[in-house]
C-alpha cells in the first residue's frame, strides 16, 4: 500500500503534466489553423481584387478601342455630307437622289470595309437614322424589316446618353439574316461635327472572340472560375475549366448569387451551390454596367493550410512522444532522490537526529539533501529569533514572486500593445519586447540573487515599458560603474522604487519629469542612487516610509511596498545594509541603496 503512495505521486504529475501539454498543443495547433486560414481567405479575396482590377483594364481598353471607332464617325466628312442629307430627306427637306450622295456613301463604305477586313471581332457597323437604316456594313445580310428602331433598348440608351458609348447584349438582332453567332453590340449618338445636331445611332456589333481571348489570358494560371454579366446578371463570358464551374443557368445558383451580392462587405461574400463553397469577389465596370466576378471553391483556398495542418499534426504527435519519454526519464530521477530524503526525514520526525543524505549531485536536490544535512547540524541551536526570520524571509520571497506577474501592470500594458496594434504604432514591436524581457529576468530560472547588471535591465525594461504608456511623461537614465555590474543582490529591489518615483512623485507633477539610476562602488559598499524630480515630500514622511507606519502604496504598481524592500536586503545582507530616502518638497526625491560589495558567481 505504501509502494502504492510512493508511484502515485509520479503517475500524477505525468498525467497532469499530459494533459497540460496534450491541451496546450491543441489549443495552439486549433489557434493556428484558425489565424491562418482566416488569413488565407483574405489573401484570395485581395489576389482575386487586383486580378479583377486588372480585368477591368484590359476589357476597358477594349471597350474604348471600340469606342474610338464610334467617335470617328462624328469626324468623317464624308460620312457626315452623307448623313446629313439623309437625315434631310427623311424628313422631307432635300429631294437629293441617292445617285447624288454615292460619292459620299462610297468614300465612307471604304473606311468601315477597312475596318471589317482587319478586325475579326467586329460583325457589322450600321447607322439608323430617326426613321430608319442610313448606312450599314456587315458580314451577314440585312433584311427590310418594317420595325420602329427608335423603340430597341440600344437606340434608346445612345438617345438618353447622347456623350458617351452604350453597351448591350448578348443579343441577335432580327433585321439581320444568318446572324445566328451571340454577340453584343456598342451604340453611340452620331452628331453634326458643325451644330452638334442629331445625325443618327451608330451601332457596331461585336463577336465574343476577342472578349473570350482577353478574358483567356488574364485569368490562365488563377484559381476559381472567372464570369462576366450584364446589368440584367445574364452571362457574357463563363470561364469553365473542363465540366466544372459554377453553371449560372441555374436558377438556384442565380438567386444564391444575387443574395449573396445584396449582403456583401467590401466586394466579397460567399455562396453555396449544390454542397460546395465558394469565395465570391466582385466589381462592378461603371462605364459598362458589367459585374466582373470571380469564383473560387473555399476547398482549393484551404487545400495547401490542410497539408500543411497535418504536417504539423504528425510533428505535434512526434513531439508529445519524445516530451512524455523525456518527462517520464525526469520524474523517476527527481522522485527517487525525494524518496530517499522522505526515508531520512521520517526518522528524524521520530528523534532520530544524525540521520545524514548522502550527496550524490550537485544540482537542487543535491544542494536540498546538502541543506539538510547542514539543518540537521545546526537545529538544536536555532531558536524562535532564527525562526521568525526564515518565516519573515518566506513570507518576502512570497510577495516578491507574486509581484513578479502583476495583473494590473500586466492588463494595462496589454491593452497599450493591443491599441498600439489597432492604430499600426511603430512602438509595439519594442514595449513586446521589454514586456518579454521583463518576464524573463523577474522569473530569472527561480533564483532570488541576480547581477546587477540583470537587474539594471529588468528595471530599465519596465521603463521602456512605462515610458512608451506615459508618453512625453518623463525621461530617464541608468549608469552603472564596470565593475560594479557583476555584482551580485537579491533581484526586484529596484522596480518598487522606480514605481514608486512614477506614480507618487512624476505623475503627479506637471509638465516632464526625470528619473536617474547610478550605481557605484563606494569603498566595500555597493551604492546605488536611484533619484527623481517630482512633487518630493516632506522629511517626517522621509522618516515614516520605512517604518511599520506606512502602508505598501503601490496599488497601481507592483504592490512590493518599500519597508518591504528594506526588510529583505536586511534578511539578506545585515542590519547595517538597506535603503534611506532624502527629498525636498517640489524639488524631488533621492533613494540612496547600500549593498555589500560581492562579486556574484555569473558573469
Amino acid at each position: 500500500m505504501r509502494r502504492q503512495r510512493e508511484k502515485g505521486l509520479k503517475n500524477k504529475a505525468f498525467l497532469h503534466i499530459t494533459m497540460l501539454i496534450a491541451v496546450t498543443m491543441l489549443l495552439v495547433l486549433g489557434i493556428f489553423y484558425t489565424v491562418f486560414r482566416q488569413r488565407t481567405v483574405r489573401e484570395q479575396v485581395s489576389y482575386s481584387q487586383k486580378n479583377l482590377n486588372n480585368m477591368g483594364e484590359y476589357i476597358g481598353t477594349y471597350i474604348e478601342e471600340i469606342d474610338s471607332i464610334a467617335k470617328d464617325v462624328n469626324y468623317n466628312y464624308y460620312l457626315q455630307n452623307y448623313l446629313v442629307s439623309a437625315i434631310q430627306q427623311e424628313e422631307g427637306e432635300n429631294n437629293l437622289s441617292v445617285l447624288e450622295n454615292m460619292w459620299e456613301y462610297e468614300m465612307s463604305s471604304q473606311t468601315f470595309n477597312d475596318i471589317l477586313l482587319t478586325r475579326s471581332d467586329i460583325s457589322s457597323i450600321m447607322i439608323f437614322g430617326k426613321k430608319g437604316l442610313l448606312f450599314h456594313k456587315t458580314i451577314d445580310s440585312y433584311r427590310n424589316v418594317i420595325m420602329d428602331y427608335s423603340a430597341l433598348p440600344w437606340y434608346k440608351k445612345a438617345v438618353e446618353n447622347p456623350q458617351k458609348a452604350v453597351l448591350t447584349g448578348p443579343n441577335r438582332h432580327e433585321f439581320l439574316a444568318g446572324g445566328n453567332e451571340r454577340s453584343f453590340s456598342l451604340s453611340r449618338v452620331v452628331q453634326n461635327w458643325e451644330d452638334g445636331s442629331f445625325l443618327g445611332v451608330i451601332l457596331i456589333d461585336l463577336n465574343f472572340n476577342k472578349l473570350t481571348e482577353i478574358c483567356e489570358a488574364g485569368t490562365a494560371g488563377q484559381k476559381g472560375f472567372f464570369y462576366i454579366l450584364n446589368e440584367n446578371m445574364e452571362p457574357l463570358y463563363q470561364q469553365k475549366k473542363g465540366n466544372k464551374g459554377f453553371n449560372l443557368s441555374d436558377e438556384k445558383n442565380l438567386e444564391a448569387l444575387q443574395a449573396g451580392m445584396k449582403k456583401e462587405k467590401d466586394g466579397a461574400f460567399t455562396v453555396e451551390a449544390n454542397g460546395v463553397s465558394y469565395i465570391a469577389v466582385k466589381k462592378i465596370m461603371e462605364d459598362t454596367g458589367w459585374t466582373f466576378l470571380n469564383l473560387v471553391p473555399l476547398k482549393e483556398v484551404t487545400a495547401d493550410l490542410t497539408d500543411v495542418n497535418f504536417i504539423i499534426i504528425a510533428a505535434v504527435g512526434i513531439s508529445l512522444f519524445v516530451t512524455l519519454l523525456a518527462l517520464n526519464k525526469i520524474l523517476t530521477d527527481i522522485i527517487n532522490p525525494l524518496k530517499r530524503l522522505q526515508r531520512h526525514m521520517a526518522r528524524v520526525s521520530i528523534g532520530n537526529m544524525n540521520q545524514q543524505v548522502i550527496v550524490e549531485s550537485d544540482d537542487e536536490l543535491g544542494k536540498l539533501a546538502r541543506n539538510f544535512n547542514e539543518m540537521l547540524e545546526r537545529i538544536e541551536n536555532l531558536k524562535g529569533q532564527v525562526l521568525a526570520e526564515q518565516e519573515d524571509k518566506r513570507k518576502y520571497e512570497l510577495q516578491a514572486l507574486q509581484a513578479q506577474i502583476n495583473p494590473h501592470f500586466l492588463y494595462n500594458t496589454l491593452d497599450s500593445i493591443i491599441w498600439m496594434a489597432e492604430t499600426n504604432d511603430s512602438n509595439i514591436v519594442p514595449m513586446t519586447e521589454a514586456l518579454a524581457r521583463l518576464f524573463r529576468i523577474s522569473l530569472n530560472k527561480g533564483n532570488e540573487e541576480i547581477l546587477l547588471k540583470k537587474e539594471l535591465e529588468h528595471v530599465n525594461n519596465y521603463l521602456i515599458i512605462q515610458s512608451m504608456r506615459y508618453a512625453d511623461k518623463f525621461t530617464y537614465e541608468i549608469s552603472a560603474q564596470p565593475e560594479v555590474e557583476g555584482c551580485g543582490i537579491i533581484k526586484l529591489i529596484l522596480q518598487p522604487i522606480v514605481e514608486n518615483c512614477i506614480y507618487h512623485g512624476i505623475k503627479k507633477k506637471r509638465g516632464t519629469g526625470h528619473i536617474s539610476i547610478e550605481a557605484f562602488q563606494q569603498g566595500k559598499y555597493l551604492k546605488i542612487l536611484v533619484k527623481d524630480d517630482g512633487c518630493g515630500m516632506s522629511d517626517e514622511m522621509c522618516d515614516k516610509i520605512l517604518s511599520d507606519e506606512v502602508e505598501p502604496e503601490n496599488i497601481s504598481g507592483s504592490g512590493i511596498g518599500v519597508r518591504n524592500v528594506n526588510e529583505r536586503i536586511r534578511l539578506q545582507f545585515g542590519q547595517e545594509y538597506g535603503l534611506k530616502y532624502r527629498s525636498k518638497m517640489g524639488e524631488g526625491t533621492i533613494v540612496e541603496y547600500t549593498l555589500p560589495f560581492v562579486k556574484g558567481e555569473k558573469p
